[in-house]
């Protein structure tokens, strides 16, 4: 019996930690909760997309493709016990390292480096719901950023640093004679993090029970962009400007219902500059200047190894029209379904499948930018080297 619930501890334990793995995730969460002192996970499945209308000059098609992520965390690197983290998959490349004593004073020090050697663009308006393209591209952008935080008040983290980032941009088969991309350009700025937390484990499964993660960040970058990039032929031109803002946030609210039950409420969205065209259209969220995507999702823990997550999902997007001036505001709404099966301490089985009604979501490939409106998903998940706090 201490057997079985030791590993049944362990095992619901890496819920957490797996579904807290993507690039936005790592970059926006400073201090998110985590189970694990040290862990060395992979994690490897098929994914896959169903457009309800395969449209290939924008990207909606039928198919399926190779996943597979991985992820490190040891927090106790070299004689200053510092804490290394890093990640790889499909949406990106991430490594931190972060020294509680570099300064001093209660003062944390943040090295990141960044990198999205997979990036889709697609720039375009709504029409009823639906998407038209003005042109897609292909990209990619590497990151260096160097933060500096402390405990502002119990709960509340602040920090503040500098960045340097390098984009560059391609044509891919489906960007039209008539689209022109945008010049590859550097990019600095400052960025800002304030984070409230206070987020309970559940110390018998090791996941989020109770409490929240509000955490809102801003930024002001500076460009060396030259030249008109955008459609030709209908579609409007235009240059970035030297300057842009951004502001986005995030919420993690946990919500106890039962022993064996959770509300979770993840809300994710930003305002970002008119003019801020490249990241206005990036394609691995909700497009358009100002935009939001929230879930209301119930855990339920079936028995000792299976956890099985029904959500509703709402997604908001305001983007430009093709006239450059006008713009449109759309809702989108859709639905699914995540589930865990622990066949062990260190093995886990994760499945997941969502509807959308937006003709734009996240590319299931990286060579190219395939995406349908339903998706799904079906791996199997590795951890070696935890070591529980």
């Amino acid at each position: 019996m201490n057997q079985l619930s030791l590993r049944t501890a362990v095992a619901a334990a890496l819920l957490r930690l797996a579904a807290a793995q993507s690039m936005p995730d790592l970059t926006d969460l400073r201090n998110a909760p985590r189970p694990y002192s040290s862990v060395f996970q992979i994690e490897a499945g098929a994914i896959g997309s169903q457009a309800r209308q395969t449209v290939p000059s924008i990207g909606a098609d039928d198919d399926v493709s190779w996943d597979a992520k991985v992820y490190f965390l040891d927090e106790s690197v070299g004689s200053r016990r510092g804490a290394l983290e890093a990640y790889a998959g499909r949406d990106g490349i991430f490594a931190s390292y972060t020294d509680g004593k570099l300064v001093g004073d209660d003062t944390v020090t943040r090295l990141e480096f960044r990198a999205r050697p997979w990036m889709f663009y697609r720039d375009g308006f709504y029409r009823d719901g639906d998407f038209v393209a003005n042109g897609l591209y292909e990209g990619r952008d590497y990151e260096g950023y160097i933060g500096f935080g402390r405990e502002a008040q119990p709960g509340l983290y602040v920090e503040l640093g500098p960045y340097y980032r390098s984009l560059d941009f391609d044509r891919s088969d489906v960007t039209p004679p008539t689209f022109t991309v945008p010049d590859g350009y550097s990019a600095y700025g400052g960025r800002l993090y304030l984070e409230q937390s206070t987020v309970q484990l559940d110390r018998r499964r090791g996941v989020p029970r109770d409490g929240f993660v509000l955490t809102a960040i801003g930024e002001r970058e500076w460009n060396d962009s030259q030249g008109v990039f955008g459609a030709t032929g209908g579609g409007f031109s235009t240059e970035l400007p030297s300057a842009v803002w951004r502001v986005r946030g995030r919420l993690e609210w946990y919500i106890p219902a039962s022993d064996s039950a959770t509300w979770e409420i993840f809300g994710y969205g930003g305002w970002q500059d008119e003019k801020d065209r490249v990241q206005n259209f990036e394609g691995q969220r909700p497009l358009g200047n100002i935009w939001g995507d929230g879930q209301l999702r119930l855990r339920l823990h079936l028995g000792q190894s299976i956890t099985l997550t029904p959500f509703g999902q709402l997604q908001f997007s305001r983007v430009l029209e093709e006239d450059g001036t006008s713009s449109t505001k759309d809702f989108f709404f859709g639905g699914g379904v995540e589930t865990y099966v622990h066949l062990g301490s260190a093995v886990s089985l994760h499945g997941w499948y969502s509807f959308l009604d937006n003709d734009s979501r996240p590319s299931i490939r990286i060579d190219e930018d395939v995406h349908g409106e339903h998706m799904f998903y079906l791996g199997m998940v590795l951890r070696f080297g935890s070591q529980r706090r």
